[in-house]
């Protein structure tokens, strides 16, 4: 099974060019490492450099995007780093600081929407992508399995779903092949419908990139995600008379909102953030791109 392929957008003066590489995204995390300068011409030698070099959203699996007048970077990634050992929420949130201290002068941002909010960022139609105007596939009428994996408790779903029932109790369940999309398109009755494999508590080693309560009494839905690759008027008529919540990647919230029957045990920031650029060090040949990675380490 291919990595998934990557796409590159730089934009300047005169408007913006694309290109894409195969198997890009299973090295998308150390490719763009380096600061502006050595990533363009990282991307210059792939193929494409002109404006309509878009491969199928159906390969796509990582992009980044270059304002150099702006001096802004989009990226986003469907992929887990190649190599570490487990690449849950906080292990992106590391990877950006790193990435924001390797481009000094230039703001960098995480795209959850991916290729839908790049589209929107040139003012393009979505279907200028092959297959991008398509919604997702449906989930299932018995959509979850349990949140974690029985014989590796630190395999954790990509998407976890708690659900408040109205009378109160709690039940949790992992959507494992999908991020937030497939649920925001399912609407509250797929979600909220009895669930075999759900559990009435969640005690993860790793933060799932996706999550959400959906509290039926309130009728609402509260949600993180890194992964949510939707055109936002896809769900609309699912959700009528809802309070929808996004928390970008702030799962602290959300999570206390659930309250104690959700652990994560997942570390701090500053301790995934030590443990990354350590990690990136060691497989980094350059000393001097070793040394700038271990100065980005936190004190302590």
């Amino acid at each position: 099974m291919s990595a998934g392929n990557a796409h590159y957008v730089v934009v300047d003066r005169g408007g913006h060019r694309v290109w894409s590489r195969r198997g890009g995204a299973a090295t998308f995390h150390r490719d763009l490492l380096w600061g502006p300068e050595r990533t363009l011409d990282f991307i210059r030698r792939q193929q494409g450099g002109h404006a309509a070099f878009w491969m199928n959203s159906v390969w796509w699996r990582a992009v980044a995007l270059l304002d150099l007048g702006e001096r802004r970077l989009l990226v986003h990634t469907e992929r887990e780093i190649a190599g570490y050992p487990r690449t849950g929420l906080r292990e992106v949130r590391a990877w950006l600081k790193m990435m924001a201290a390797l481009w000094p002068g230039w703001t960098v941002t995480w795209a959850p929407r991916g290729l839908y909010q790049v589209m929107e960022y040139l003012g393009l139609p979505y279907d200028t992508v092959l297959y991008l105007d398509e919604p997702p596939s449906p989930l299932a009428g018995q959509w979850a399995l349990a949140p974690t994996e029985d014989d590796d408790l630190a395999r954790v779903a990509p998407t976890l779903i708690a659900v408040r029932d109205e009378g109160g109790r709690l039940s949790f369940g992992g959507c494992w092949a999908s991020g937030m999309a497939e649920p925001l398109v399912a609407g509250p009755a797929v979600l909220a419908s009895a669930q075999e494999d759900a559990t009435g508590f969640a005690a993860l080693e790793s933060v799932p990139w996706n999550g959400a309560l959906l509290d039926v009494p309130g009728r609402r839905l509260d949600w993180w995600s890194l992964d949510c690759l939707l055109d936002p008027a896809w769900p609309a008529h699912h959700w009528r008379g809802w309070t929808l919540t996004d928390h970008g990647d702030a799962f602290e919230e959300v999570a206390a909102l659930v309250g104690p029957e959700l652990l994560l045990d997942a570390g701090t920031d500053d301790d995934v953030l030590r443990r990354l650029t350590d990690w990136f060090a060691r497989g980094t040949a350059d000393p001097r791109d070793r040394e700038r990675l271990l100065r980005i380490h936190p004190a302590g």
